[in-house]
């Protein structure tokens, strides 16, 4: 509809409500058909308004209905993306448990109190004589603890600070262990070497031998005999009252991340 037919429209409405007013106020028996006549004159155009309200209330609720289309998208990618950090986070936790589990691998004692942590650094040299450990004074570590890790020693913490702690390593010439053998009852002492240690005051006549593992003996026994090393030589030392026993640790520092600290 253009411009000008609907202001035509407009007049004759604007006329014919005058009209309807003038008769509404006056009595006379022309009233009635000029009534029907107007209403004949302005149906059409009523009917297209209707028409037009219509259409624009379907529009409305088209537009609504986009955007709360919209706003679901929105939301199921957001939770698309919500999905995929909560997935990594599974995948990181997994990959931290399953280390745990392989560093961890042995039945932890009632009667030892003990601290999970973790190494945050390695010895530079290569030689692995010492790392460091995550937790100190803060979590009660002491000196001359047992350091442990997949059911074997790793070493024996020497320095604690604050929250870190530094262990030295069964290749530290400073790291001393009671120990024994599973053939032989009898106490030894472990020291430690790079890259192997001794094992002391085994007599000419002790049962001791190559491919025999080394244990630790704690006097306390609340600590389990954890495996120490194992002997590859044994031989004559320059000591004619004792034989030179060498022993190879079970593992490094660097095959492990997570450690358990016994607290004596």
């Amino acid at each position: 509809m253009s411009l000008r037919s609907l202001n035509a429209y407009f007049f004759l409405f604007l006329t014919l409500g005058v009209l309807i007013f003038f008769f509404e106020i006056t009595s006379t028996p022309l009233r009635s058909y000029i009534r029907q006549g107007v209403y004949l004159v302005f149906s059409p155009l009523l009917k297209t308004e209707r028409e037009i309200r219509e259409e624009i209330e379907k529009v409305i609720l088209l537009v609504r209905e986009i955007k709360s289309g919209t706003k679901l998208v929105s939301r199921y990618e957001k939770s698309l993306q919500e999905l995929e950090v909560y997935k990594r986070k599974v995948e990181h936790y997994e990959d931290i448990l399953s280390r745990l589990e392989r560093d961890l691998n042995f039945s932890f004692p009632s009667g030892a109190p003990f601290v999970l942590s973790k190494i945050i650094f390695y010895d530079p040299s290569g030689e692995d004589r010492f790392f460091i450990i995550r937790d100190g004074k803060n979590k009660g570590i002491k000196k001359g603890d047992i350091v442990v890790a997949r059911g074997y020693i790793l070493g024996v913490v020497d320095e604690v600070y604050l929250s870190t702690s530094k262990v030295i390593t069964l290749f530290n010439d400073n790291c001393s262990l009671l120990a024994w053998t599973q053939r032989n009852d009898k106490a030894y002492v472990y020291q430690g070497g790079y890259p192997l240690g001794k094992l002391l005051y085994v007599d000419l006549e002790d049962d001791v031998r190559e491919g025999d593992e080394v244990l630790y003996r704690d006097l306390t026994m609340r600590i389990p005999p954890f495996g120490i090393g194992k002997v590859v030589y044994v031989g004559f030392s320059q000591n004619p009252f004792f034989k030179l026993v060498r022993v190879k640790p079970f593992i490094t520092p660097r095959e492990t991340e997570f450690v358990v600290v016994f607290k004596e």
